[in-house]
C-alpha cells in the first residue's frame, strides 16, 4: 500500500507540473482566440469525427485562426484562404519543420527521410528528388514505364473478354493499387511486384492485402507524441505496431537493394549518375552512396525509397477510386471525357499515351475537381522553429500548424456552388482557377509535394485510357444502394467501388495486340 500511495504521489505531482508548464506556454496575451480546455487534455475532446468538420465548426465560431491545446502541443489551426495568405509565405520558412513525434521515429529511420526537419539535410534530400525523380526531364524519361505498366494491366482486364469469359467485377481501388505499386517499383528497382501470373480476381489477393498493409500510410495517433508522460503506454501499442511495419518494410527495401548490388548489370558501369540512361532510382542511389557515403547512408537510402512505395501508391490510389466513383455518379462528365480523348486522338488505331495528356484539358479537371473535394482534407502538419506573428497573433516556437485544406476548397466565397462536382470550373484561366490560396491539394511553400507532376501524369494517364477502352457498369451487391451524387466521398470510403470493365468494339483491334 506504501509503495501505491508514493506512485500516487508522484503521477500527481508529474501532472501538476506538467501542466503547469502548458499553461504557462498561453498566458501570452496576443494568442489566437482559442475554445475552452480542459485539464491535462486540453482540446482533445473538440476533434471529434471527421476532424475537418469539427475544425470548421471552431472556425466558424473563433473565425480562421484560433490555437488549440492538444495534449503538451499547441496547435495553430487556419481554416480560410485570408488565414492561410496572412501565415505564407511570410512564415513558410519558420513553418518549414515538421513535428518530430517520437513514434514517428523508427517509420522515419531516425528523422533522415523526405519528412526530416528543415536543413542542409532536408534541402539535399529536396535538390535529389527534383532532379532524379521529379524533374521534366526524368518524368519524361518514365514515360515508358508508365505507359508499359498500364498497358500490362489494361490487357488483363480485357484478356477475359476475348477468351469468351464472362466478365467478373474489378475492385476497383485494388485495381489501381497493383497499378500504381507496379509502376512505383519499377521506377524503383527496374521491375513490377506482380507478374505476368496476374490474376485480378484470386490470385493476387493474399500478396496485395501485404501490400497494403506493409505500405499503407499509419494513421492511427500514439498518445505518447501529445503526453509525453504516457509514452510507457504507447510503446506497448501504437508504437509496437509500427515497429512491426517498420521491419517488414525494411525487409522488403533491403531485398531490393541487396538484388540490385548483386545483379551484374551493365548499367551500373556508367560513370555519371542519372545520366542519358534510364536507371532505376536504386542504381542512382547506390552510386552516390559510393561517391558521397558519408549522406547517402543506407538509412537515407532506404528513406528515399520508402517515401516513393508508400505515399507515391497510396494519394494516387485514393484519389483515383475517388474519380471513379464521381464518373459512375456523372456519367454527363464520362461522356465529355471520352469525347475529348476521341477527338484528341482521332479514329481507333492507337492507344492515349503520355504525350497526349497536355493536350486534354477536360481529363485534368476531372482529378483537379475530385482533389477539391477530397480526398485530402488536412495538409500534413508543420511546426514552427520560432516564434512568429500570424494575423497579428503572436505564436510561440513549437507550435504545430494545421490548415483545413476542406475548409478552403468548401468556401462559397471562393467557389460557385462549392459541394457540386463540376469539373468545368478548372477550365478557366490559370489566375483564375489557382486564386493565390485557393486551390491546396498538393500542399504549399517550401513543404509542397514535390511528385505533383508525377502523380497527375500516373492518374490522368491511367484514367484516359480506362475511358477510352472500356465501357463501364458499376456492380452492386445486394445490400449496396448505388452511387450518389450526396456525400459521394463518404460512401467511397465506407464501400469498395466494384466496376466490370467492357471493351469497346470500335477498340477491340488495337486491344487485341497488347
Amino acid at each position: 500500500m506504501d509503495a501505491l500511495y508514493y506512485l500516487g504521489l508522484l503521477v500527481s505531482i508529474l501532472i501538476i507540473v506538467y501542466q503547469f508548464s502548458v499553461q504557462r506556454r498561453f498566458q501570452h496575451k496576443d494568442l489566437p482566440p482559442s475554445p475552452p480546455s480542459l485539464p491535462i487534455i486540453g482540446h482533445f475532446h473538440l476533434l471529434k469525427t471527421p476532424v475537418h468538420q469539427a475544425l470548421n465548426n471552431l472556425s466558424n465560431k473563433y473565425g480562421p485562426i484560433f490555437l488549440l491545446r492538444l495534449g503538451s502541443r499547441p496547435t495553430l489551426v487556419l481554416s480560410s484562404q485570408s488565414a492561410i495568405e496572412e501565415c505564407f509565405p511570410n512564415n513558410d520558412i519558420i513553418f518549414s519543420n515538421r513535428p518530430l513525434l517520437p513514434s514517428k521515429k523508427i517509420l522515419q529511420y531516425n528523422y533522415t527521410t523526405i519528412a526530416a526537419p528543415y536543413g542542409n539535410h532536408w534541402r539535399n534530400l529536396r535538390r535529389f528528388t527534383a532532379l532524379e525523380i521529379f524533374s521534366a526531364k526524368r518524368l519524361q524519361m518514365s514515360s515508358d514505364i508508365r505507359t508499359e505498366e498500364i498497358r500490362f494491366m489494361i490487357k488483363h482486364l480485357c484478356k477475359r473478354s476475348f477468351e469468351g469469359v464472362v466478365l467478373r467485377k474489378v475492385n476497383v481501388k485494388s485495381f489501381f493499387y497493383l497499378l500504381d505499386f507496379n509502376i512505383m517499383l519499377k521506377m524503383v528497382a527496374g521491375k513490377r511486384c506482380f507478374e505476368e501470373e496476374l490474376d485480378l480476381d484470386k490470385t493476387t489477393k493474399g500478396k496485395l492485402d501485404d501490400l497494403k498493409e506493409t505500405f499503407g500510410p499509419f494513421l492511427n495517433m500514439a498518445l505518447g507524441d501529445y503526453f509525453p508522460y504516457l509514452r510507457w503506454l504507447t510503446y506497448y501499442g501504437v508504437e509496437k505496431q509500427q515497429m512491426k511495419t517498420h521491419k517488414k518494410r525494411d525487409a522488403f527495401i533491403q531485398a531490393l537493394l541487396d538484388a540490385r548490388q548483386n545483379k551484374n548489370n551493365s548499367l551500373m558501369n556508367s560513370s555519371v549518375p542519372g545520366g542519358e540512361i534510364n536507371l532505376p532510382i536504386i542504381d542512382v542511389l547506390l552510386k552516390l552512396h559510393e561517391s558521397e557515403p558519408e549522406f547517402y547512408t543506407n538509412n537515407v537510402i532506404k528513406g528515399i525509397i520508402q517515401s516513393m512505395l508508400v505515399a507515391g501508391t497510396h494519394t494516387t490510389v485514393v484519389t483515383l477510386d475517388l474519380v471513379v466513383s464521381q464518373l459512375m455518379a456523372h456519367p454527363e462528365a464520362f461522356k465529355k471525357a471520352r469525347d475529348e480523348i476521341d477527338n484528341h486522338v482521332g479514329d481507333y488505331s492507337r492507344l492515349l499515351n503520355d504525350s497526349d495528356l497536355f493536350k486534354l484539358p477536360y481529363l485534368h479537371s476531372i482529378i483537379s475537381e475530385t482533389l477539391r473535394l477530397g480526398p485530402l482534407t488536412i495538409l500534413p502538419a508543420r511546426e514552427s522553429s520560432e516564434d512568429c506573428t500570424v494575423g497579428g497573433y503572436h505564436i510561440p516556437r513549437g507550435t504545430q500548424l494545421l490548415v483545413n485544406a476542406w475548409a478552403v476548397h468548401r468556401d462559397p466565397a471562393l467557389w460557385i456552388e462549392p459541394d457540386r462536382f463540376k469539373p468545368e470550373r478548372f477550365l478557366q484561366s490559370e489566375e483564375e482557377k489557382q486564386g493565390g490560396c485557393k486551390f491546396i491539394s498538393f500542399g504549399l511553400g517550401r513543404r509542397v509535394c514535390p511528385g505533383e507532376g508525377l502523380g497527375m501524369r500516373v492518374m490522368g494517364l491511367s484514367l484516359g485510357i480506362l475511358i477510352q477502352c472500356f465501357e463501364w457498369e458499376e456492380v452492386k451487391d445486394d445490400s449496396q444502394v448505388p452511387i450518389k451524387k450526396t456525400n459521394l466521398n463518404k460512401q467511397a470510403e465506407e464501400r469498395p467501388v466494384n466496376i466490370t470493365f467492357r471493351p469497346r468494339e470500335a477498340l477491340t483491334k488495337v486491344l487485341a495486340q497488347l
